[in-house]
């Protein structure tokens, strides 16, 4: 405890979550300072976890709602009196509090999480968009109030094209892992549109229809990453870099895709690190906004 009765402040859970579970985002974040740094580490390790209760528990609906509604309630109490003994909670209400973050933002991470308890198909890309808004554009949205931007409210859109850009890259990049769990997330009447059915997706054989489909999908991750681009400008300078290189290196993941010609279901696409090094010089030399990195 400290001086005050309180449990002690301590990032080291956090940086230890996201040194092992992002090493994408670890990258990035070494060029912030110490102070922005964890808190954006304990907003990623609240997020981390709050998944990992799901992930880690596939297959166990019973045990997942069980253990995701107790988070939920471990979250307001936590929030309630401004502190918490759990090393993920703790670290996590210290940010929330100390940059105005909503309490509504981590609640929604936690509905959109608990939707893939029992949801394994999404009809249409309006309810994918659903989805990607609350496990990653929350995300964003929690990490706009320790990034120094005067106009919260005009940066939202950006932030939020940015966690669907990320979360369209993420399901491009995990197709073959959660196919063989039976999820699916690609929407169904875009599938029937290239011919395609839910079935041949978990079949895991790629075909030209499902590569014509993959290619579609890469096009409109890309597209949103685009337009959040527009967004980078708003952030303070010490952290622009940073977002910058994450987009970055998250995108590139998509041209890893197109490198393997879109062989998802037996490849999962990575980023090296020699790539991630040559992306951060670019940046660095010519400027988030150079027309060879978009």
């Amino acid at each position: 405890m400290s001086d005050a009765g309180l449990p002690k402040v301590d990032f080291k859970y956090a940086d230890n979550s996201i040194r092992v579970g992002s090493k994408t985002f670890y990258f990035a974040s070494r060029f912030m300072s110490e102070d922005r740094r964890n808190s954006f580490y304990a907003i990623y390790a609240f997020c981390r976890h709050t998944d990992n209760l799901i992930d880690d528990n596939e297959g166990n609906p019973k045990l997942q709602k069980l253990l995701i509604k107790d988070w939920r309630k471990r979250l307001l109490e936590a929030h309630d009196k401004g502190y918490s003994t759990d090393p993920i909670l703790n670290p996590f209400i210290h940010i929330m509090k100390k940059n105005n973050i909503p309490l509504r933002y981590p609640l929604e991470l936690i509905r959109g999480v608990s939707m893939d308890i029992s949801k394994k198909e999404y009809g249409t890309f309006r309810e994918l968009r659903k989805y990607c808004f609350r496990v990653a554009s929350v995300v964003g949205l929690m990490l706009m109030h320790v990034m120094g931007i005067e106009n919260i409210k005009k940066a939202k859109k950006y932030a939020t094209k940015l966690g669907i850009a990320m979360q369209l890259t993420n399901i491009l990049r995990d197709v073959g892992e959660d196919a063989k769990m039976g999820r699916v997330y690609f929407p169904k009447d875009e599938l029937a549109k290239f011919g395609l059915s839910i079935q041949d997706i978990l079949s895991l054989q790629k075909t030209t229809n499902v590569i014509d489909f993959l290619k579609f999908q890469v096009a409109r991750a890309r597209k949103y990453y685009r337009e959040a681009m527009a967004g980078l400008a708003m952030i303070h300078r010490e952290v622009r870099v940073v977002i910058a290189l994450a987009l970055s290196l998250y995108r590139e993941i998509l041209g890893v895709i197109e490198e393997n010609e879109y062989e998802v279901f037996t490849k999962r696409a990575y980023v090296s690190l020699f790539r991630k090094v040559m992306i951060y010089i670019k940046i660095v030399l010519f400027g988030y906004s150079n027309p060879a990195l978009a």
